[in-house]
């Protein structure tokens, strides 16, 4: 055996030999009043409640047991019989086991009153509700002993309950786990309980040693402990009040001992019942103004803690925090912001933040952030903030609203991360996207300049003929009119072809709108038309029907589109032509997206080459970049929406993006 294990079982045997003991010291002064006089306190079953919520429950027995040959010892010395010192006995082991059990159940912590639930459960059930029902056996163990029933029964029901009160929380509170231990550390703590203690001890001696009188329950001196009892309960607690109860108990009890006082001459029932009833009425009030004071110093305790929690996270928080109260006016900073602006507190406070921001933004800033307040709503925005070395760093700020737990408007708190990367990464990303559209354009050349001739050749064609027949006096208006039309109708297809050409080309940040997919699916086809006739590839549209809107940027998408049509065509160049045949179908699948489908009939991608088909600078064309599908699913997952390729089950590959559906429900025919 270990020294830790052997000092353990030495405490536990020293623990057990003080339990014993303390119950002896208890049972004899409860029999010390004499069994034709009740005791005022029956504090044996205080010290047995207390030692079974202290202990393990596999310790129980072992402690029960051990009270019997006190009980039996020493009420056999007064000349009680052994058959009633074991029943009472019984119903006293009885009564600590179950107040015992029902207090571990309900107690956070069983030796502590920590509530006001908790508390009165423990006066209702353990003080009142127990006792009375014990008091019937207990009423009739004295009444076989020839003593009245009722009487009796209030006897013991007011021994117990005055214990409960007085004794049981004295114990738990002072003996096994000393609380006022903590006031040793404070000077000015421990001379204010000494003053109270003295001022305490006086007052309950006048208040137990006046004079006897008819009217003693009036007389001012008996009330005198009263103020320096709410003294200790106010400014110490459930220990104060507990101490102070156990004082003002010992020199009430040693004056009806002595026959002193308000007690001289009066009969030992009498004496005990007047007991009961002062210290009873006195301690209800008293303890529970202790708890009640014990929970409101918690929930400020916690509420401190909770505080300084959150600002020892926020001070380390690698973001920029901030909080505003109820007049829209920042009152907090943490140290991040700080270090990033490289100014005080005293400077960012108030509106002092609002120096920091670009003057560009700030107007945009400060008319966000007061109408979101106004609103009582989460703000998100984006702004240029200085940092401290001048430098002026794109933003991303969120802020929400925060409420008190009683629901009441507190201000605002933020936070806000530097996206200047992110901003110029995304700027490298359009351009990067708009150099893919160019390299995909001059792959389209050669079919954009044949559609954009036929309608110059007959333009041209048209000119020619009203040049030459213009000498010709025969020549009718409505001849002219029918070369005119047709010049405009060629001049307005040439037009479409290059106005399609340049926004496609354009560079130019996403402008999102509500779109038609099948319109947008109409204008790349109409735009590849020339290179797949080219090519011999058959275009075959699937447009759904009341498709939903989609809320993207039409020419990223167009950009998608044109992207896996053009690899879809570069997927069959090995295909026989009259095999060759891209379908694109558009659907919603009604898990409230678009889906697109761009389908072809090639020769398929191998299995181990599909995880890897967007990832950048991934191809598997010899003359290819690697950019567009990595740019394609960088496109639909801005607009957060996913992309897929899959293997067809007879031959080609089919590329799948979903695209949300936009806020507005209107559903457009297909046509």
């Amino acid at each position: 055996m270990n020294a830790s294990s052997k000092r353990l079982r030495a405490e536990n045997v020293a623990w057990f030999a003080a339990f014993v003991a303390s119950y002896w010291l208890a049972y004899h002064f409860g029999m010390s009043f004499g069994h034709q006089s009740p005791s005022p306190f029956w504090m044996p079953d205080s010290v047995l409640i207390a030692a079974l919520l202290w202990t393990s429950p596999r310790y129980w027995l072992l402690l029960i047991a051990a009270t019997l040959p006190i009980r039996l010892f020493q009420g056999m010395a007064l000349g009680l019989p052994a058959p009633f010192l074991l029943m009472s006995f019984s119903i006293d082991a009885v009564r600590c086991v179950f107040d015992a059990y029902v207090l571990r159940r309900v107690l956070v912590n069983p030796i502590r009153l920590s509530t006001l639930y908790e508390f009165v459960f423990f006066v209702i059930v353990v003080c009142f509700a127990v006792p009375a029902v014990c008091a019937f056996g207990g009423a009739e163990l004295v009444a076989l002993r020839g003593h009245p029933y009722w009487p009796a029964w209030v006897e013991w029901f007011l021994g117990d309950t005055a214990a409960q009160l007085v004794v049981t929380p004295f114990v738990l509170y002072w003996v096994l786990d000393p609380a006022w231990l903590k006031f040793r550390r404070d000077p000015q703590r421990l001379l204010e309980a000494a003053i109270l203690f003295i001022g305490l001890a006086v007052g309950a001696w006048f208040a137990a040693n006046m004079h006897p009188s008819n009217a003693y329950y009036a007389e001012t001196r008996f009330y005198l402990p009263l103020p320096f009892l709410l003294w200790a309960a106010i400014r110490f607690g459930m220990p104060g009040a507990t101490g102070g109860l156990a004082v003002l108990s010992f020199f009430v009890v040693e004056a009806a001992i002595s026959g002193h006082g308000p007690y001289a001459g009066r009969a030992g029932l009498d004496v005990a019942l007047a007991l009961q009833n002062y210290l009873v009425m006195r301690s209800l009030p008293l303890l529970f103004v202790a708890v009640a004071i014990e929970q409101r110093w918690r929930v400020e305790q916690d509420l401190r803690e909770s505080e300084e929690r959150f600002r020892r996270m926020a001070e380390s928080a690698p973001v920029l925090l901030w909080m505003s109260g109820t007049d829209k006016r920042c009152n907090f900073f943490n140290r991040g912001w700080l270090a990033f602006t490289g100014r005080t507190l005293e400077q960012e406070i108030g509106d002092g933040w609002a120096e920091g921001v670009h003057p560009d933004d700030v107007d945009d800033c400060v008319d966000c952030y007061s109408a979101a307040f106004d609103a009582r709503k989460t703000f998100e925005l984006e702004y240029r903030l200085r940092r401290h070395d001048g430098e002026y760093r794109w933003v991303l700020d969120i802020g929400t609203p925060r409420y008190a737990p009683d629901g009441e408007f507190g201000g605002y708190i933020g936070s806000a991360i530097d996206i200047t990367d992110r901003k110029r990464a995304e700027e490298m990303r359009q351009a990067l996207a708009h150099t893919q559209r160019l390299a995909v354009m001059g792959e389209l050349t050669a079919a954009i300049a044949h559609e954009v001739r036929q309608p110059m050749s007959a333009i041209l064609l048209d000119a020619q003929t009203a040049e030459k027949l213009a000498s010709n006096e025969n020549l009718t208006a409505g001849f002219m009119r029918e070369i005119a039309s047709g010049i405009r109708i060629n001049a307005a297809r040439v037009d479409t072809v290059m106005s399609r050409i340049l926004g496609y080309l354009r560079k130019q940040d996403p402008q999102p709108t509500t779109l038609d997919m099948n319109a947008v699916v109409q204008g790349v086809m109409q735009l590849v038309a020339g290179d797949a006739m080219r090519r011999s590839v058959q275009l075959r549209p699937e447009l759904g029907r009341n498709l939903p809107l989609v809320h993207a940027d039409r020419t990223q998408l167009e950009q998608v589109l044109l992207n896996l049509v053009v690899n879809a065509m570069d997927a069959m160049e090995n295909v026989a032509e009259t095999a060759r045949q891209i379908t694109v179908k558009t659907a919603a699948p009604g898990n409230g997206s678009v889906e697109v489908t761009v389908s072809d009939c090639g020769t398929g991608i191998a299995p181990d080459k599909l995880p890897l088909l967007f990832d950048s600078f991934f191809t598997t064309r010899k003359e290819g970049m690697g950019l567009g599908l990595s740019i394609a699913k960088s496109i639909v997952v801005a607009h957060h929406g996913r992309i897929w390729a899959e293997n067809n089950r007879s031959s080609g590959a089919s590329f799948h993006f979903t695209l949300p559906i936009s806020n507005d429900d209107t559903r457009l025919q297909a046509g």
